[in-house]
């Protein structure tokens, strides 16, 4: 079987290179900057090495979208048999045993508790606002097992949510920067995407500042 999943540098290391014993990997990073591929290239080889992993995103919609343009190409083009229930929201590799459960943040009650190997918070900065939702569903199943890790990628969305409480993703920012042991922080720019040009970049920064500055610092 030959495996052709391409990264960046950037990807390779939130992904693999993190500090070594860290059990939240944090990811802010600019927009366009590849979080999503980098999260389901990385999602494939885990789950080829036999791990269960819970990806969460925003809704349902976007997920088969996911699945259909991010890991069945992959997959096909490695020749790797895989069973995708779009109902169950389930993906898995029958060969090596792993699979990997989605779930969205417009659907909280499927947030089953289940113990995984990982789990990736695709657009952390939009699933986060919820709270409720990390602390009594994602926290816990990462008590079932002590290996475990949280990938938390996602474009900042601010420091506060509408109740003036400190967002999730914010905080979980300062615990990595402040050197926590169970912390690993990789912050990106969208200038460091290898796959876009700079002066591209440039020019939206330009055409944003004229409807929302602050969009300009995401």
């Amino acid at each position: 079987m030959t495996i052709n999943l391409e990264y960046t540098e950037g990807q390779l290391e939130f992904l693999f290179n993190h500090k070594p014993g860290a059990k939240f990997i944090i990811v802010p990073c600019g927009r366009r900057w590849g979080k999503t591929k980098g999260a389901s290239n990385g999602t494939i080889e885990w789950m080829i090495e036999g791990n269960k992993v819970l990806w969460g995103d925003t809704i349902s919609s976007n997920i088969d979208r996911y699945v259909d343009r991010y890991f069945k190409p992959e997959l096909n083009s490695s020749g790797i048999e895989y069973y995708w229930s779009s109902q169950k929201k389930l993906l898995e590799l029958p060969e090596f045993g792993g699979y990997t459960d989605f779930r969205s943040a417009d659907r909280p009650e499927n947030w089953e508790g289940f113990g995984y190997d990982k789990i990736v918070l695709n657009e952390a900065g939009i699933i986060l606002k919820n709270d409720y939702l990390f602390t009594n569903a994602v926290l816990p199943m990462l008590m079932d097992n002590q290996g475990s890790k949280l990938y938390a990628i996602g474009t900042p969305k601010g420091k506060t949510v509408k109740n003036q409480k400190q967002h999730r993703f914010y905080s979980m920012f300062k615990r990595a920067i402040s050197k926590d042991p169970l912390y690993s922080l990789h912050q990106y720019s969208s200038y460091t995407n290898p796959f876009l040009k700079n002066e591209d970049v440039r020019t939206l920064e330009e055409e944003i500042k004229l409807m929302n500055p602050k969009m300009v610092q995401q």
